[in-house]
């Protein structure tokens, strides 16, 4: 398996990158199945968070007043995401802050999603829907002590038990050993009809390696 990768997750005014902005970032990294740091940090987004935002996050606008301003945490999570790949519940949504604020503070930083969501819609049977908290419960995975939804950091942990939960299907059903980012870019694309099939050779094809 891929041996070192950061899961993020950010709360926003809304829904529109670029228009929009963060109001939080929760990240960690993981190293070779371990949680070995994480960083959060609340941003002053420079306009009013609108009272539904508050209601869904807990985030108010007192609670980022004085805080920084997006510009100014973006080179602070570059530096503590350097070039490993990035793993996010939805990550279209999180890839399109995340380039769209790296922008507007002046930065560029290229680095491959990887996306909960959509290896789960591929992996993961009989679950109601595929938002994260349904599928912590329907997995059974476990839960940080008084987590609460739409939280930064509190997501990004749900996040990382999602992906440790993964990886062990994908082990069970492929009997790989290694897997890489073109691996998993490749899954996400792959039909579900064609999944079984797809570990099954990709399984087999490592075995010839």
């Amino acid at each position: 398996m891929q041996n070192k990768y950061v899961v993020l997750d950010f709360e926003t005014t809304g829904l529109k990158a670029g228009y929009h902005r963060i109001i939080e970032v929760g990240a960690v990294i993981v190293t070779d199945g371990e949680i070995t740091d994480s960083y959060a940090q609340l941003m002053d987004p420079g306009e009013h968070i609108p009272s539904f935002i508050t209601e869904l996050t807990g985030i108010s606008n007192a609670m980022v007043r004085g805080q920084p301003s997006p510009e100014q945490v973006m080179p602070t999570l570059k530096a503590f995401i350097g070039n490993m790949p990035i793993i996010a519940h939805n990550a279209s949504f999180d890839s399109r802050f995340f380039f769209a604020e790296m922008g507007k503070a002046g930065l560029n930083h290229c680095v491959p999603f990887l996306c909960t969501m959509m290896l789960s819609r591929r992996l993961v049977h009989k679950s109601p829907n595929y938002r994260l908290g349904t599928l912590v419960d329907h997995l059974q995975l476990k839960k940080p002590k008084n987590v609460r939804a739409h939280r930064a950091l509190d997501d990004v942990y749900l996040t990382a038990e999602l992906w440790f939960h993964l990886q062990q299907i994908i082990c069970s059903a492929s009997g790989r050993k290694h897997t890489d980012i073109d691996f998993y870019l490749k899954l996400m694309k792959t039909p579900k009809a064609k999944v079984d099939k797809f570990l099954s050779d990709t399984g087999k094809a490592q075995s010839y390696e």
